[in-house]
């Protein structure tokens, strides 16, 4: 049975968790081993376990059940001692060793404060991962960021060193800093070491990002593993709320080298379902010349940009033949696609995108890869192959985890040790090879929720020590349901399960997307009271500290410009509004689906969390569904008037977003609400404020809003349009609110 990880952080379902000894299917079953998957070493380290029971929560016995002991429930841990917790120590070799604990002999459940799992016999587990203790090791004690001015950075760094088992001393430490592909050693100066503690300090940094490498070795010669700390030098420290998502399906972006361009894949049929030749130059060269910085894009998703393979593989539709230009068919687990530039692009992208303060999440898929994947082929074992999904007796939702995407994709199988451990480790390579600052992990219902948890894990451990947190973001595809928040409080339960301190930042808001961007602002199916219900129930609904990001459209839904094109007509299914090969869609006639978009992003970019702008909607892309939405990026001479006016927009909110905090980290406060006028108020703890005002009405509107005392603004403060509209003025604590036909306006101090 499948434990959710929010359910681990919850004090009133842990007994939920727990039954009795015979009957828990969490318990392996007729294992009879010793221990964990080792690490080589034949040495055995003392590990120290703690279990601090939640409030309202106090049992008298507490069992450390592990591989170990062969999961002995009379494997008591010493207490409950004067707080109320429970202790053991347990020597294991160096590994990952599955357990759980055993409340008062009968309530098998997992380690709320322990982020890996394995499973062992079937059945998943809590997890240790015990490093080799004849090595020393080193901890972050503090760390010191400080910036006064541009190009004066600095960085102190505290470590404690601890002997290994041979107690030897410590003897020589060596220290480098990593920045935009270039690392430099640390000179004696910048380093001191004391019998247990090194302190770092480097300083007279320019601004970006930065990786400092520390290596102590004993008097034995024995090395320690290497703390990486990263850290940024920033004029405001970065965080994830600051960030508008821009995504980039690679492939269709801009062709910046022609020299990988590769040549049309044989009986690919339609172009759309052929390699495109945009590659990581292009992205690039947009990054540099400010493209990106101009829509206030603060970090980028890149589409996988792994290996694919060179033929094609018939579509979903079983007629059309496609090929791996999206990336989401890797057969080599550390190779960056050639067509796409190789290694030597992606780094330079990345050099180029941290010289702009942007940060870049790779996608990694983590529910199948190819049939020509070098794992496949040497192991087998690692994957299932089976069923493909929504065929008959292979449910999407019932067979998530086994089923197959296509018969050519096999399923990872996560519940296999080797394979857990593999592609995290994989995935630890991409991060720290080219310097990339998080994760959008693919398909996160389909995959064992170990995957989550202990490849989360790993990159808080291995990465954020330096105080830099990189972010991880998931896709949960639910809430196509126009319903209400009862019958969509399992699509909030399976998307917040995921979500916590030992697994994601957040996740794609996609109950808000079914409910709002094309509901709202493309059919008129419902008003901005319907907008504004579905925003704070987002708030409500998803586990506090999340971060999650609303969107209006992605590389798996259909341009909102077309749906709103097609809004109406005779016959029109809102759900497919048009095929994907044949009466596919064409720019829109009329300038109202422009207008349209413009209100769907003013109201995009009010809401709270990481928002995703989606490569083209900038200023109004069409197309249907897959391949019609993914067509070639254009940039601004390629634009009509119409769409020349979006970008314009779209830039300003970009804008409005980067200079306002309140706008990026504020609270989210609803101050007026009708079916045709929404204003929403952003105002952070220190007294930031915004007001974002929206309109879907056709023709123009004039609106009294009474400002909410709460938000501070006094009477005669005059409001400053960021859109470029008039100011406004409180007075007796309203404002006449003037707005065109689907107008916006974001009004700051």
């Amino acid at each position: 049975m499948k434990n959710a990880v929010s359910i681990l952080l919850l004090a009133l379902a842990w007994l939920a968790l727990g039954c009795s000894d015979d009957a828990d299917p969490n318990k392996p079953k007729g294992f009879t081993g010793t221990g964990g998957t080792g690490g080589g070493s034949s040495q055995r380290c003392a590990t120290e376990f703690l279990f601090q029971p939640p409030a309202g929560l106090a049992p008298h016995s507490v069992a450390l059940a592990g591989e170990w002991n062969a999961f002995d429930k009379a494997a008591l841990m010493e207490g409950p001692n004067a707080s109320g917790a429970f202790t053991a120590t347990v020597d294991l070799a160096p590994g990952l060793h599955g357990y759980k604990l055993v409340l008062n002999g009968t309530d098998w459940i997992l380690d709320p404060a322990q982020g890996y799992r394995k499973y062992v016999a079937g059945s998943e587990n809590s997890a240790r991962r015990v490093e080799d203790c004849a090595k020393p090791r080193l901890a972050v004690v503090s760390t010191d960021n400080q910036r006064p001015s541009a190009g004066s950075g600095n960085y102190t760094v505290v470590l404690s060193f601890s002997a290994g088992s041979s107690g030897a001393a410590l003897g020589t430490v060596t220290a480098t800093l990593d920045h935009a592909g270039t690392s430099t050693p640390l000179q004696d100066s910048q380093v001191s070491v004391t019998e247990s503690a090194i302190t770092a300090s480097v300083d007279g940094l320019a601004d970006g990002k930065y990786t400092l490498r520390v290596v102590a070795k004993d008097k034995n010669g024995q090395e320690s593993r290497a703390q990486r700390l990263v850290f940024w030098i920033e004029s405001e420290a970065f965080d994830w709320n600051d960030a508008l998502v821009y995504m980039i399906l690679t492939d269709r972006y801009r062709n910046g080298d022609p020299q990988n361009d590769s040549p049309p894949t044989p009986n690919v049929q339609d172009p759309r379902g052929d390699f495109g030749n945009g590659d990581l130059e292009g992205v690039r060269q947009k990054i540099a010349d400010g493209t990106l910085d101009q829509l206030g894009v603060r970090a980028i998703w890149l589409t996988p940009f792994q290996t694919n393979p060179p033929d094609a593989y018939v579509a979903a539709d079983e007629v059309h033949l496609v090929t791996g230009y999206h990336g989401y068919w890797p057969v080599k687990a550390r190779e960056v696609e050639p067509r796409l530039g190789g290694e030597a692009a992606l780094h330079a992208l990345v050099k180029e995108a941290h010289a702009h303060g942007i940060r870049i999440l790779m996608d990694y898929v983590v529910n199948h890869v190819h049939q020509d994947h070098e794992y496949f082929k040497t192991n087998p074992e690692w994957f299932r192959t089976g069923c493909v999904c929504g065929t008959a007796g292979c449910d999407w939702t019932a067979q998530a985890l086994e089923c197959l995407f296509t018969p050519y994709l096999p399923d990872v199988n996560w519940s296999n040790t080797a394979a857990a451990e593999q592609f995290v480790q994989d995935a630890v390579w991409w991060l720290d090879t080219f310097d990339l600052d998080g994760i959008r992990v693919d398909a996160v219902k389909h995959v064992e929720d170990l995957a989550i948890t202990n490849m989360s894990t790993r990159v808080r451990e291995e990465f954020e020590a330096g105080g830099t947190k990189y972010f991880l973001m998931g896709e949960t595809a639910m809430g196509w349901g126009d319903c209400g928040v009862d019958c969509n409080k399992d699509q909030y339960g399976v998307i917040s399960r995921y979500i916590g301190p030992h697994a994601l930042d957040g996740q794609f808001d996609f109950v808000l997307y079914h409910a709002v961007p094309y509901r709202v602002f493309a059919y008129d199916d419902s008003g901005m009271l319907h907008a504004d219900f579905w925003s704070k129930t987002s708030l409500e609904q998803y586990p506090k500290g999340s971060i999650m990001t609303p969107f209006i459209g992605s590389h798996d839904s259909q341009r909102f410009v077309s749906l709103a094109t097609y809004r109406g007509q005779p016959g029109f299914d809102k759900n497919i509004p048009y095929n994907q090969w044949d009466n596919v869609a064409g720019p829109p006639q009329d300038s109202e689906p422009y207008a349209r978009l413009g209100s769907a992003l003013a109201w995009l970019y009010a809401q709270p969390g990481a928002p995703l702008l989606y490569y083209g909607d900038e200023y109004g892309e069409w197309g249907g569904s897959d391949p019609g939405n993914r067509n070639f990026w254009r940039g601004d001479s390629a634009l009509s008037a119409d769409e020349q006016a979006v970008l314009a927009l779209t830039r300003k909110l970009g804008a409005a977003r980067r200079d306002l905090k309140a706008l990026r980290r504020g609270g989210y406060r609803s101050v007026h609400a009708t079916e045709t006028v929404l204003v929403v108020g952003r105002q952070t703890e220190q007294g930031d404020v915004a007001l974002v005002a929206v309109s879907r009405d056709g023709g123009p509107t004039t609106t009294t809003i009474t400002v909410p005392p709460s938000l501070g603004i006094a009477a005669g403060t005059t409001l400053t349009d960021r859109l470029g509209g008039p100011s406004v003025t409180v007075s007796g604590g309203t404002f006449e609110l003037l707005l065109p036909a689907r107008g916006s306006a974001i009004y700051a101090p």
